[in-house]
């Protein structure tokens, strides 16, 4: 970060108001990201030895190694579900002997969208805070000598990465980690509320800031995520727009266990 206002604003994007509080129930949910993460390591191992096959998804075209894991998961409940709990819990366990203990371990970076804090919802502010949380976690050697390039740096500058933030998080963020040696696990990028900063009204969605919103950058770069990392996202049920954007495919935390659903 290169002055305080920057460092305040990364640090309540990275912290939640529930740190600490027991988690209880939910278990299931734990075990199919568990699930998801060891078939993307699965797969990631495989296509050393596979075949480079071409999918077109769109306007999205690019090559694949054999069989593809899904690239996201989306956790979708109504207020009060327990959607950023749970977000929390696999960040900071409660409990020592968990499933989530082993998890957390796999998480490269995150971000808590808060509807209270507009610095939170800034599309630029969260990519600055990714590179900084992957610079951090120490799971990637070399990521940082990626970011050298003085036109890499310039992206990263406050008012450059403000104006431009969809060019910042593919070059500063997805571009570095697809040109990494996968790791030995998969990990995951964990965005809670991601639906928070978009006016969704009978189901027409706008973005409240001219550089768009962290869930339209994230569902507008799926196609340059490496394939060895996970995005989790949660958002409400009633963000039907939002949603959409991740093809409609989610965990439902609510009013019953749903089969697993990926995007």
């Amino acid at each position: 970060m290169t002055n305080p206002w920057e460092e305040k604003v990364c640090k309540m994007a990275q912290t939640s108001l529930l740190q600490g509080k027991q988690f209880y129930c939910r278990e299931w949910v734990f075990h199919k990201l568990q699930h998801c993460l060891q078939e993307k390591t699965s797969c990631c191992s495989s296509a050393v030895n596979t075949p480079s096959l071409v999918m077109n998804s769109g306007n999205n075209a690019g090559a694949v190694s054999g069989k593809a894991a899904a690239w996201g998961v989306l956790l979708v409940g109504g207020p009060g579900s327990g959607k950023t709990a749970l977000c929390t819990e696999l960040l900071w366990p409660s409990s020592p002997t968990s499933l989530q203990r082993g998890l957390h371990r796999q998480a490269l970076a995150f971000h808590f969208c808060k509807a209270q804090d507009s610095d939170t919802l800034c599309v630029g502010g969260f990519v600055r805070g990714l590179v900084a949380q992957i610079c951090r976690s120490g799971l990637l050697q070399g990521y940082e000598d990626k970011l050298r390039d003085p036109a890499v740096q310039s992206l990263l500058q406050p008012g450059e990465c403000e104006r431009n933030p969809a060019e910042a998080f593919k070059r500063c963020v997805l571009l570095p980690l697809l040109g990494m040696e996968p790791p030995q696990q998969s990990l995951f990028l964990l965005v809670d509320s991601v639906d928070e900063g978009c006016n969704v009204t009978e189901g027409e969605q706008t973005a409240t800031s001219l550089s768009g919103t962290v869930a339209e950058l994230l569902a507008g770069h799926h196609e340059f995520f490496p394939p060895w990392l996970l995005l989790l996202c949660s958002a409400r049920k009633q963000s039907k727009a939002v949603t959409k954007m991740f093809t409609g495919n989610a965990l439902w935390l609510e009013p019953h266990p749903q089969p697993l659903f990926l995007f």
